[in-house]
């Protein structure tokens, strides 16, 4: 029984040192600082992915319920998606909630034809534009993303943070989710990296304190919560633009 339960060991350890190996040194070396193929990921998304975009989208919608309005009473919300492109969303949130108008914002020209295929005839305002110096004709009661903010360096977040707010009205609500680095995620990450299929290069998990203090500049936080049901764990924080 000694000699099984060594040999176990001996093995475990091998695996962990080896995984270790993999996760540091292979697959670092191989994927470090290159860029996310969206056009690949838009054709081809996994289908873990799907899953998880069903318990985001719940969030996504009972944020918008529960702590969005009109400019005017008793009209529909005006709503803005940065970094929509192909988006998830976009059939949840106008089964679910009343809406004047809903504008999708990407630079990915791919994805955006996707959804222009997509939508058909409803009314859905495509623009191939980048969060960074994002000017839009209208503000929109309310601006969100999911999955965005992490795409860039920390002084470009930061400026990716405050367009949200930018384009938002006074009083209106912004959403904005992305990963944060808790122990879940690292360890969910490193094993998918381990094995070649991670395909957000360039995603940076970001403390929330990152997020909340160029959102606290101009709004008042109304509701923030860790998704830990989903293994890459993120962040989602809903907050009210100051008037």
């Amino acid at each position: 029984m000694k000699t099984i339960g060594a040999k176990l060991l001996a093995e475990g350890l091998l695996f962990i040192f080896n995984f270790a190996i993999q996760r540091d040194f292979v697959f670092k070396k191989r994927t470090s600082g290159s860029a996310t193929d969206w056009d690949t990921y838009y054709a081809s998304v996994p289908a873990t992915a799907k899953l998880t975009r069903r318990y985001t989208t719940s969030i996504l919608v009972n944020a918008i319920k529960s702590h969005a309005a009109p400019a005017e009473p008793h009209s529909a919300l005006s709503i803005l998606e940065i970094g929509g492109a192909n988006s998830c969303f976009v059939d949840s949130i106008l089964g679910n909630v009343g809406t004047a108008r809903y504008d999708v914002v990407d630079t990915n020209h791919h994805g955006l034809e996707m959804l222009r295929d997509r939508v058909g005839s409803r009314d859905i305002h495509l623009h191939q534009k980048s969060v960074l110096g994002l000017t839009l004709d209208q503000p929109a009661d309310v601006v969100f993303s999911v999955g965005l903010v992490e795409h860039f360096d920390k002084d470009r977040t930061r400026e990716a943070v405050l367009a949200h707010l930018d384009v938002a009205r006074p009083g209106g609500t912004v959403i904005i989710t992305f990963p944060t680095p808790t122990l879940l995620y690292r360890m969910t990450r490193s094993l998918i990296e381990s094995v070649g299929m991670w395909k957000f290069h360039d995603e940076r998990p970001l403390k929330v304190d990152e997020v909340i203090e160029p959102i606290r500049e101009r709004a008042e936080i109304l509701f923030q919560k860790t998704l830990w049901p989903l293994l890459l764990t993120q962040h989602v924080i809903v907050a009210r633009k100051r008037a």
